[in-house]
């Protein structure tokens, strides 16, 4: 159970219900309320937070609907896993709620915008540890190369860790927003013949451009590598 003293009271200012919600999604975001742990129950927690059951209630459901917590019958509201999908899967809803169909191109113009720029800063911002965990991944994309779901797995892992490597998790999250229409695109040219022989060298070559702390050369390497990956995309994709 939460200690008690772990909620203040809410003062008057501004709506009641916002500021519980701040209040509430401070203490998730901070950690002082840890995944998994079971808020008390919504008389106690209005009591404590000095605002009315109803307000405590609406502030609850707006943290359920962000995903922050969780309601279940008999079991009471927990706290749940901030994870990167509460960021990806309403980005995912709104688009697909607009009418939006993401083409090829508009995808190619995104990574464009966001890789050509992580590799340039991973190449100024990666230390041993970044280095070492893509020279694994990159290992791994060599030695899976027969097998096309396994490779196309290792070589989201490989960008997904070049954007660690520049030590701004924005960036993390930002790439990781379009992780699932990237996968479906990996997925739909995985056994286009000679493709793991294409790519490779490539993804070595920036590999070896950030390890030597060249961010010109990490950045025409990726560009390079993502325009070849444009044109593989276009015949494997077209009618």
């Amino acid at each position: 159970m939460v200690d008690r003293g772990l909620f203040p009271a809410v003062g008057a200012e501004g709506r009641l219900v916002d500021r519980v919600v701040n209040e509430l999604q401070s203490l998730i975001v901070a950690g002082r309320l840890a995944p998994g742990t079971r808020l008390p129950p919504e008389r106690d927690l209005a009591a404590q937070l000095a605002v009315s059951r109803t307000v405590t209630r609406e502030a609850v459901h707006i943290l359920v609907t962000r995903g922050l917590l969780e309601s279940r019958q008999g079991v009471g509201t927990t706290v749940r896993q901030v994870t990167s999908g509460q960021v990806t899967e309403p980005l995912r809803l709104l688009l697909e709620s607009q009418g939006h169909t993401i083409t090829i191109d508009q995808l190619h113009q995104v990574r464009s915008i966001l890789e050509v720029a992580i590799a340039e800063l991973a190449a100024a911002q990666a230390n041993a540890g970044d280095l070492a965990a893509l020279q694994r991944l990159m290992r791994e994309m060599e030695e899976v190369q027969g097998d096309p779901a396994e490779f196309a797995a290792r070589d989201a892992g490989y960008h997904q860790a070049m954007a660690v490597a520049t030590h701004n998790p924005l960036l993390v999250i930002l790439l990781d927003s379009i992780r699932d229409l990237m996968a479906e695109v990996r997925r739909m040219v995985a056994s286009q013949p000679g493709l793991p022989q294409l790519v490779v060298p490539q993804h070595r070559r920036i590999l070896e451009r950030v390890a030597a702390g060249d961010a010109r050369g990490a950045r025409r390497a990726m560009q390079e590598h993502l325009e070849q990956a444009r044109h593989i995309q276009q015949t494997a994709l077209q009618p």
